[in-house]
């Protein structure tokens, strides 16, 4: 999860266009439909949907869920989905969902099917040493399928919880991220080891230099808050953690292939510099001989360099389009950046 700036987006007008009848929008039908006698009726929002919205989220997160990061364009369509949830919210007998917000922009993001549908998935369960270890089946070494996703889940800290559109909700104590509102950085952390590949994120410790154990893997929110005060971990991030999934067995097993990736161009990126310098290490060599050599060794010895100064020149370029593309994982607009960004802080950094 990465930090993004909404304002760099403009709001789509739709979300408060008037309707062609009678030129009211969305926000006064839904204010009318609660105030009337079918307020117990779900009513049938429709402005969120259209395609101006999925364009502007698409360009703000750019094409990727709001919450893992995952392109989500080449296999199924996005979920635009209400932080605030619309229609109701999730172990809270009698509220009828934050309505009034359901075509308001700061409360959209884009998600991934995984992010916002609440279903059984498999979490890793923390072991021995703190660290969970995947298989060579690509499986978690110990396991347990919870309930994940978000859903109409929207878990507070405080008592005060909005009602209506008189209510302040930023008075609200929330429990989950929002990558507009909130620096994931102050909440969330990778542990990069290349001595141990796996991608597992975890909540930030409250220590300075404390490194957070991984949770258990349970649901029921109110025991998180109490586990993330005993561990002295943001309670912000490790809630968000286990609602959205963020160490569900796909997505791991989708970030560590890019670790490992990132491990893979780096290496490479080393050996073709190390080929280079052996080149030019021999050409060194053969200069230093030339002013002592017969003729036609001399040619040969010009020959042999000009044709090495070519290989390493290639070489040279090849390692730095590698380190490029190291670069270019860490950019806003590449899949699972902010763990890109993570194993370059850890193994690249100055």
């Amino acid at each position: 999860m990465i930090k993004a700036n909404r304002s760099t987006v403009k709001t789509p007008p739709n979300l408060h266009k008037g309707r062609p009848s009678d030129g009211k929008t969305e926000l006064q039908l839904v204010t009318e439909h609660m105030a009337g006698p079918d307020a117990a009726t779900a009513y049938d929002f429709t402005r969120y949907k259209e395609a101006t919205v999925k364009d502007a989220l698409e360009q703000l997160f750019h094409g990727k869920c709001a919450y893992c990061e995952s392109f989500y364009a080449g296999v199924h369509p996005v979920d635009v989905e209400h932080y605030r949830p619309k229609g109701e919210v999730d172990g809270v007998a009698g509220h009828r969902g934050y309505w009034w917000l359901a075509m308001n922009w700061e409360n959209l993001l884009p998600s991934c099917i995984d992010c916002n549908r609440r279903r059984n998935q498999k979490a890793p369960k923390p072991s021995k040493d703190g660290r969970p270890t995947l298989l060579e089946t690509g499986d978690f070494d110990r396991s347990k399928s919870i309930l994940m996703g978000k859903q109409s889940i929207f878990p507070l800290a405080g008592s005060h919880r909005a009602a209506g559109p008189g209510d302040d909700v930023n008075a609200e104590d929330r429990l989950l991220l929002d990558p507009t509102r909130d620096d994931p950085d102050d909440h969330l952390v990778f542990h990069v080891d290349r001595d141990h590949l796996i991608s597992i994120v975890y909540p930030k410790s409250l220590d300075i230099g404390g490194v957070a154990p991984l949770p258990d893997p349970i649901a029921d929110h109110e025991s998180l808050v109490s586990k993330a005060a005993a561990s002295h971990v943001s309670a912000k991030g490790m809630v968000s953690v286990q609602v959205y999934g963020l160490n569900r067995l796909g997505l791991v097993q989708a970030r560590t292939r890019v670790m490992r990736d990132l491990e893979f161009l780096l290496a490479l990126s080393i050996n073709l510099l190390e080929a280079a310098i052996e080149l030019e290490v021999r050409n060194d060599r053969r200069r230093a001989e030339r002013p002592t050599a017969s003729p036609d060794l001399a040619s040969r010895l010009a020959s042999d360099i000009a044709i090495d100064e070519r290989i390493a020149t290639k070489l040279r370029r090849y390692a730095n389009e590698t380190r490029e593309k190291i670069r270019e994982l860490t950019e806003p607009r590449a899949p699972y950046s902010r763990l890109a960004r993570a194993w370059v802080e850890r193994y690249l950094a100055p």
